[in-house]
Protein backbone atom coordinates (compact mmCIF):
# COMPACT_ATOMS: atom_id res chain seq x y z
CA UNK A 1 0.00 0.00 0.00
CA UNK A 2 1.32 3.10 -1.16
CA UNK A 3 2.35 5.56 2.05
CA UNK A 4 1.45 9.06 2.94
CA UNK A 5 0.86 12.03 5.19
CA UNK A 6 -1.23 13.94 7.05
CA UNK A 7 -0.88 17.36 7.47
CA UNK A 8 -2.40 20.09 9.24
CA UNK A 9 -2.56 23.90 9.14
CA UNK A 10 -2.34 25.88 12.48
CA UNK A 11 -2.51 29.57 10.88
CA UNK A 12 -2.49 31.20 14.62
CA UNK A 13 0.78 33.26 15.27
CA UNK A 14 2.24 35.92 18.01
CA UNK A 15 3.52 38.43 15.28
CA UNK A 16 4.26 38.05 11.24
CA UNK A 17 7.78 37.55 10.42
CA UNK A 18 8.55 39.88 7.74
CA UNK A 19 10.18 37.13 5.28
CA UNK A 20 7.30 34.77 5.81
CA UNK A 21 4.56 33.86 2.77
CA UNK A 22 2.81 31.15 4.74
CA UNK A 23 -0.63 31.73 5.28
CA UNK A 24 -0.94 32.96 9.36
CA UNK A 25 -3.23 35.46 11.86
CA UNK A 26 -2.13 37.09 14.35
CA UNK A 27 -4.68 38.34 17.48
CA UNK A 28 -7.00 35.94 16.50
CA UNK A 29 -5.92 32.81 18.94
CA UNK A 30 -9.83 33.46 20.83
CA UNK A 31 -11.29 31.84 17.62
CA UNK A 32 -8.56 28.42 18.23
CA UNK A 33 -12.14 26.72 19.75
CA UNK A 34 -14.20 27.41 16.95
CA UNK A 35 -11.30 26.89 14.60
CA UNK A 36 -10.47 23.24 15.84
CA UNK A 37 -14.57 22.30 15.81
CA UNK A 38 -14.43 23.50 12.12
CA UNK A 39 -10.85 21.31 11.54
CA UNK A 40 -12.92 18.27 12.74
CA UNK A 41 -15.82 18.43 10.34
CA UNK A 42 -13.07 18.85 7.31
CA UNK A 43 -11.14 15.88 8.91
CA UNK A 44 -14.55 14.48 8.94
CA UNK A 45 -15.12 14.74 5.52
CA UNK A 46 -12.28 12.89 4.04
CA UNK A 47 -13.38 9.43 5.82
CA UNK A 48 -13.55 8.01 2.22
CA UNK A 49 -9.67 7.85 2.16
CA UNK A 50 -9.64 5.66 5.17
CA UNK A 51 -7.93 2.86 3.95
CA UNK A 52 -6.67 4.12 0.85
CA UNK A 53 -2.98 5.03 2.06
CA UNK A 54 -1.00 3.83 4.81
CA UNK A 55 -0.45 6.97 6.73
CA UNK A 56 2.92 7.05 8.96
CA UNK A 57 3.50 11.02 9.55
CA UNK A 58 1.71 13.75 10.75
CA UNK A 59 2.77 17.11 10.85
CA UNK A 60 1.56 20.45 12.41
CA UNK A 61 2.53 23.21 10.94
CA UNK A 62 1.60 26.80 10.62
CA UNK A 63 1.54 29.38 11.94
CA UNK A 64 2.65 28.36 15.21
CA UNK A 65 0.63 25.37 16.37
CA UNK A 66 2.84 25.21 19.96
CA UNK A 67 -0.23 28.05 20.69
CA UNK A 68 -2.71 25.29 20.86
CA UNK A 69 -3.83 24.59 23.73
CA UNK A 70 -2.96 20.67 24.45
CA UNK A 71 -6.50 20.05 24.90
CA UNK A 72 -7.35 21.52 21.13
CA UNK A 73 -4.02 19.11 20.01
CA UNK A 74 -5.47 16.27 21.81
CA UNK A 75 -8.85 16.56 20.13
CA UNK A 76 -7.08 16.99 16.70
CA UNK A 77 -4.92 13.96 16.95
CA UNK A 78 -7.56 11.71 17.79
CA UNK A 79 -9.99 12.50 15.35
CA UNK A 80 -6.85 11.54 13.02
CA UNK A 81 -6.63 8.35 14.56
CA UNK A 82 -10.36 7.85 14.86
CA UNK A 83 -10.27 8.49 10.87
CA UNK A 84 -7.52 7.26 9.55
CA UNK A 85 -5.30 4.25 9.94
CA UNK A 86 -2.25 5.69 12.14
CA UNK A 87 -1.27 2.73 13.26
CA UNK A 88 1.81 2.56 11.30
CA UNK A 89 2.44 6.19 11.75
CA UNK A 90 6.33 6.56 12.70
CA UNK A 91 6.59 10.44 12.81
CA UNK A 92 4.50 13.38 14.43
CA UNK A 93 5.81 16.75 14.28
CA UNK A 94 4.83 20.15 15.53
CA UNK A 95 6.23 23.23 14.55
CA UNK A 96 7.00 25.73 18.39
CA UNK A 97 9.05 29.01 18.46
CA UNK A 98 11.31 29.89 20.51
CA UNK A 99 10.02 31.43 23.94
CA UNK A 100 6.27 30.52 23.61
CA UNK A 101 6.73 26.67 24.79
CA UNK A 102 7.37 26.61 28.01
CA UNK A 103 8.61 22.76 29.77
CA UNK A 104 5.28 21.89 30.90
CA UNK A 105 3.72 22.57 27.78
CA UNK A 106 6.39 20.77 25.75
CA UNK A 107 5.66 17.86 28.65
CA UNK A 108 1.79 17.81 27.81
CA UNK A 109 2.67 18.09 23.72
CA UNK A 110 4.68 14.54 24.26
CA UNK A 111 2.35 12.87 26.35
CA UNK A 112 0.08 12.89 23.76
CA UNK A 113 2.18 11.46 21.13
CA UNK A 114 3.95 13.71 19.26
CA UNK A 115 7.91 12.68 18.65
CA UNK A 116 9.68 15.04 16.52
CA UNK A 117 9.56 18.92 17.47
CA UNK A 118 10.43 21.76 14.84
CA UNK A 119 12.00 24.76 16.44
CA UNK A 120 11.94 28.09 14.76
CA UNK A 121 15.51 29.63 15.53
CA UNK A 122 16.41 31.18 12.29
CA UNK A 123 19.44 32.80 13.85
CA UNK A 124 21.39 33.35 17.39
CA UNK A 125 22.21 36.76 17.17
CA UNK A 126 19.94 39.15 18.69
CA UNK A 127 20.12 42.09 16.01
CA UNK A 128 18.97 39.50 13.04
CA UNK A 129 16.52 38.25 14.52
CA UNK A 130 15.33 41.80 14.83
CA UNK A 131 15.88 42.11 11.14
CA UNK A 132 13.60 39.15 10.73
CA UNK A 133 10.77 40.74 12.94
CA UNK A 134 11.09 37.64 15.37
CA UNK A 135 9.53 38.15 18.63
CA UNK A 136 12.02 35.58 20.63
CA UNK A 137 16.01 36.12 21.46
CA UNK A 138 19.28 34.37 21.13
CA UNK A 139 19.01 32.95 24.55
CA UNK A 140 15.16 31.84 24.06
CA UNK A 141 16.43 29.53 21.79
CA UNK A 142 18.62 27.73 24.39
CA UNK A 143 16.38 27.61 26.72
CA UNK A 144 13.45 26.56 25.09
CA UNK A 145 15.58 23.12 23.10
CA UNK A 146 16.73 22.36 26.74
CA UNK A 147 13.14 22.73 27.73
CA UNK A 148 12.36 20.49 24.68
CA UNK A 149 14.86 17.65 25.46
CA UNK A 150 13.70 17.70 29.43
CA UNK A 151 10.31 16.94 28.17
CA UNK A 152 11.73 13.67 26.34
CA UNK A 153 12.29 14.90 22.84
CA UNK A 154 15.22 13.12 21.26
CA UNK A 155 14.20 14.05 17.55
CA UNK A 156 14.55 17.56 17.30
CA UNK A 157 14.82 19.99 14.23
CA UNK A 158 16.12 23.55 14.16
CA UNK A 159 15.49 26.02 11.44
CA UNK A 160 18.68 28.67 10.77
CA UNK A 161 18.30 30.85 7.96
CA UNK A 162 21.22 32.56 5.45
CA UNK A 163 21.41 35.28 3.48
CA UNK A 164 19.66 37.96 5.61
CA UNK A 165 20.75 41.79 5.40
CA UNK A 166 23.70 42.59 7.83
CA UNK A 167 24.50 38.68 8.37
CA UNK A 168 28.68 38.51 7.63
CA UNK A 169 29.79 35.16 6.50
CA UNK A 170 31.99 34.95 10.39
CA UNK A 171 28.63 35.75 12.06
CA UNK A 172 26.90 32.86 9.97
CA UNK A 173 30.18 30.45 11.07
CA UNK A 174 29.39 31.39 14.83
CA UNK A 175 25.64 30.72 14.27
CA UNK A 176 26.35 27.18 12.72
CA UNK A 177 28.96 26.59 15.42
CA UNK A 178 26.57 27.44 18.52
CA UNK A 179 24.04 25.53 16.72
CA UNK A 180 26.54 22.37 16.95
CA UNK A 181 26.74 22.89 21.22
CA UNK A 182 23.17 21.71 21.11
CA UNK A 183 23.33 18.74 18.55
CA UNK A 184 19.70 18.96 17.41
CA UNK A 185 19.16 15.30 14.87
CA UNK A 186 18.19 17.46 12.19
CA UNK A 187 18.85 20.91 10.49
CA UNK A 188 16.98 23.01 8.00
CA UNK A 189 19.49 26.14 6.89
CA UNK A 190 17.17 27.90 4.48
CA UNK A 191 18.80 31.17 2.07
CA UNK A 192 16.19 33.99 2.98
CA UNK A 193 14.23 34.65 -0.40
CA UNK A 194 12.33 37.80 -0.90
CA UNK A 195 8.58 36.71 -1.78
CA UNK A 196 6.18 39.36 -2.92
CA UNK A 197 3.41 39.26 -0.14
CA UNK A 198 5.98 40.05 2.45
CA UNK A 199 6.96 42.68 4.44
CA UNK A 200 10.29 41.87 3.20
CA UNK A 201 9.46 42.38 -0.08
CA UNK A 202 8.23 46.23 0.70
CA UNK A 203 11.43 46.61 2.44
CA UNK A 204 13.01 45.58 -0.03
CA UNK A 205 11.63 47.48 -2.99
CA UNK A 206 12.28 50.97 -0.73
CA UNK A 207 15.46 50.05 -0.64
CA UNK A 208 15.36 49.97 3.68
CA UNK A 209 17.03 46.82 3.72
CA UNK A 210 19.42 45.14 0.93
CA UNK A 211 19.83 41.70 -0.22
CA UNK A 212 23.43 40.27 0.20
CA UNK A 213 25.36 39.75 -3.04
CA UNK A 214 24.82 36.21 -4.98
CA UNK A 215 28.81 35.52 -4.21
CA UNK A 216 27.71 35.56 0.12
CA UNK A 217 24.71 33.56 -0.49
CA UNK A 218 27.04 30.87 -2.77
CA UNK A 219 29.58 31.32 0.15
CA UNK A 220 27.10 31.01 3.17
CA UNK A 221 25.47 27.97 1.90
CA UNK A 222 28.56 25.91 1.29
CA UNK A 223 30.01 26.76 4.14
CA UNK A 224 27.08 25.20 5.71
CA UNK A 225 27.56 22.33 3.63
CA UNK A 226 31.23 22.09 4.80
CA UNK A 227 30.45 22.88 8.57
CA UNK A 228 27.91 20.53 8.90
CA UNK A 229 29.30 17.21 6.82
CA UNK A 230 32.23 17.60 9.12
CA UNK A 231 29.84 17.63 12.76
CA UNK A 232 28.30 14.54 11.54
CA UNK A 233 25.13 15.83 9.09
CA UNK A 234 24.16 14.84 5.81
CA UNK A 235 22.60 16.55 3.64
CA UNK A 236 19.97 15.00 1.47
CA UNK A 237 18.07 17.88 0.14
CA UNK A 238 18.95 21.53 -0.77
CA UNK A 239 18.08 22.75 2.83
CA UNK A 240 17.91 19.66 5.09
CA UNK A 241 20.16 18.00 7.33
CA UNK A 242 20.07 15.20 9.67
CA UNK A 243 21.74 12.59 11.77
CA UNK A 244 21.83 8.51 10.43
CA UNK A 245 18.24 7.76 9.43
CA UNK A 246 16.69 11.15 11.01
CA UNK A 247 15.25 12.58 7.77
CA UNK A 248 12.08 14.38 8.09
CA UNK A 249 9.63 11.37 6.84
CA UNK A 250 6.76 13.90 6.68
CA UNK A 251 8.33 16.42 4.16
CA UNK A 252 9.97 13.34 1.95
CA UNK A 253 6.51 12.51 1.04
CA UNK A 254 6.52 16.01 -0.81
CA UNK A 255 9.77 15.40 -2.31
CA UNK A 256 9.09 12.09 -3.36
CA UNK A 257 5.22 13.03 -4.86
CA UNK A 258 3.45 10.47 -2.48
CA UNK A 259 -0.14 11.03 -1.42
CA UNK A 260 -0.82 13.72 1.52
CA UNK A 261 -3.79 15.19 2.89
CA UNK A 262 -3.75 18.56 4.20
CA UNK A 263 -6.56 20.35 6.49
CA UNK A 264 -6.95 23.90 7.89
CA UNK A 265 -6.88 27.18 5.63
CA UNK A 266 -4.54 27.29 3.17
CA UNK A 267 -3.90 23.82 3.42
CA UNK A 268 -3.07 22.12 0.03
CA UNK A 269 -3.23 18.29 -0.70
CA UNK A 270 -2.57 15.82 -3.68
CA UNK A 271 -3.74 12.41 -4.08
CA UNK A 272 -1.56 11.24 -7.25
CA UNK A 273 -3.66 12.60 -9.50
CA UNK A 274 -5.59 15.62 -8.47
CA UNK A 275 -4.02 18.49 -6.12
CA UNK A 276 -6.68 20.54 -4.83
CA UNK A 277 -6.54 23.83 -1.78
CA UNK A 278 -7.98 25.24 0.47
CA UNK A 279 -8.92 29.25 0.90
CA UNK A 280 -6.55 31.41 1.94
CA UNK A 281 -8.65 33.10 4.71
CA UNK A 282 -9.74 32.08 8.35
CA UNK A 283 -12.98 33.43 8.22
CA UNK A 284 -14.33 31.91 4.74
CA UNK A 285 -12.73 28.52 5.89
CA UNK A 286 -14.55 28.67 9.31
CA UNK A 287 -17.80 30.31 7.44
CA UNK A 288 -17.74 27.01 4.74
CA UNK A 289 -16.87 24.52 7.09
CA UNK A 290 -19.31 25.68 9.51
CA UNK A 291 -22.28 25.36 7.13
CA UNK A 292 -21.45 22.25 5.97
CA UNK A 293 -20.04 23.72 2.89
CA UNK A 294 -16.30 23.00 1.22
CA UNK A 295 -13.43 24.57 2.35
CA UNK A 296 -11.60 23.97 -0.88
CA UNK A 297 -11.20 26.93 -2.82
CA UNK A 298 -9.96 25.07 -6.34
CA UNK A 299 -8.12 22.06 -8.09
CA UNK A 300 -6.35 20.91 -11.17
CA UNK A 301 -5.90 17.74 -12.32
CA UNK A 302 -2.58 16.79 -13.29
CA UNK A 303 -1.15 15.76 -16.33
CA UNK A 304 1.76 13.08 -17.50
CA UNK A 305 3.56 16.17 -18.66
CA UNK A 306 2.76 17.65 -14.99
CA UNK A 307 3.80 14.47 -13.31
CA UNK A 308 7.23 14.39 -15.02
CA UNK A 309 7.72 18.22 -14.43
CA UNK A 310 7.01 17.36 -10.73
CA UNK A 311 9.55 14.47 -10.51
CA UNK A 312 12.37 17.23 -12.05
CA UNK A 313 11.61 19.93 -9.80
CA UNK A 314 11.02 17.83 -6.28
CA UNK A 315 13.76 15.29 -7.61
CA UNK A 316 16.52 17.32 -8.26
CA UNK A 317 15.92 19.01 -4.39
CA UNK A 318 17.30 15.68 -3.13
CA UNK A 319 21.11 14.66 -3.29
CA UNK A 320 20.25 11.19 -4.73
CA UNK A 321 18.36 12.77 -7.56
CA UNK A 322 16.25 11.51 -10.22
CA UNK A 323 15.48 8.25 -11.37
CA UNK A 324 16.52 8.04 -15.10
CA UNK A 325 14.06 5.23 -15.18
CA UNK A 326 11.33 7.46 -14.48
CA UNK A 327 11.85 10.08 -16.68
CA UNK A 328 13.43 8.45 -19.39
CA UNK A 329 9.69 6.82 -21.12
CA UNK A 330 8.82 10.42 -21.32
CA UNK A 331 10.97 10.88 -24.23
CA UNK A 332 9.82 8.55 -27.12
CA UNK A 333 13.52 7.54 -27.44
CA UNK A 334 14.86 10.58 -28.10
CA UNK A 335 16.55 10.99 -24.04
CA UNK A 336 19.83 10.88 -24.62
CA UNK A 337 19.56 14.00 -26.86
CA UNK A 338 17.77 15.71 -24.59
CA UNK A 339 20.55 15.00 -21.84
CA UNK A 340 23.04 15.23 -23.60
CA UNK A 341 22.01 19.33 -24.55
CA UNK A 342 21.05 19.53 -20.75
CA UNK A 343 24.46 18.30 -19.43
CA UNK A 344 26.25 21.11 -22.10
CA UNK A 345 24.30 23.78 -21.06
CA UNK A 346 24.78 23.13 -17.01
CA UNK A 347 28.27 21.37 -16.04
CA UNK A 348 27.00 20.50 -12.44
CA UNK A 349 24.81 18.23 -13.80
CA UNK A 350 26.09 14.18 -12.79
CA UNK A 351 24.62 10.90 -13.73
CA UNK A 352 25.89 8.08 -11.77
CA UNK A 353 23.91 4.24 -12.28
CA UNK A 354 19.99 5.33 -12.15
CA UNK A 355 19.74 9.05 -10.89
CA UNK A 356 20.46 12.04 -12.05
CA UNK A 357 21.32 14.73 -9.52
CA UNK A 358 23.42 18.25 -9.19
CA UNK A 359 26.79 18.36 -7.81
CA UNK A 360 28.72 21.16 -6.72
CA UNK A 361 27.00 24.25 -6.52
CA UNK A 362 24.28 23.25 -8.97
CA UNK A 363 21.37 23.17 -5.87
CA UNK A 364 21.56 26.83 -5.81
CA UNK A 365 20.15 27.39 -9.29
CA UNK A 366 17.46 24.34 -9.07
CA UNK A 367 14.84 26.31 -10.27
CA UNK A 368 16.74 27.20 -13.64
CA UNK A 369 17.75 23.56 -14.34
CA UNK A 370 14.60 22.38 -13.67
CA UNK A 371 13.02 24.71 -15.71
CA UNK A 372 15.10 23.64 -18.56
CA UNK A 373 14.56 19.78 -18.52
CA UNK A 374 10.77 20.54 -18.52
CA UNK A 375 8.53 19.33 -20.83
CA UNK A 376 5.52 21.49 -22.42
CA UNK A 377 2.40 20.71 -21.33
Amino acid sequence: MKKGGLYIHIPFCKVKCVYCDFYSITKKEDQIPLFTDCLLKEIDAYKHYAGKWEFNTIFFGGGTPSLLPPKYLEQILDKLHNTFDTSKVEEITLEANPGEAPLEHLKDIRKLGVNRLSMGFQSFDDKILKVLGRLHKSKDCFKTFKSARKAGFDNINTDMIFNIPDLSVENWIKDLKKLMELDPEHISAYSLTVEPSTKLFNLVRRKELLMPLEKIDIEQFSITQEILSKSGYKQYEISNYSKEEMECKHNLHYWNLDPYLSFGPSAHSHDLKTRWWNYRSLDTYIQNTSNHKSPVEGNEILTNEDNYNEKILNGLRLTQGVKVSSIKPFHNGNYNTYISNIKNKWDCIDINGDYIKLINNGMLFVDEISSDMFIAS
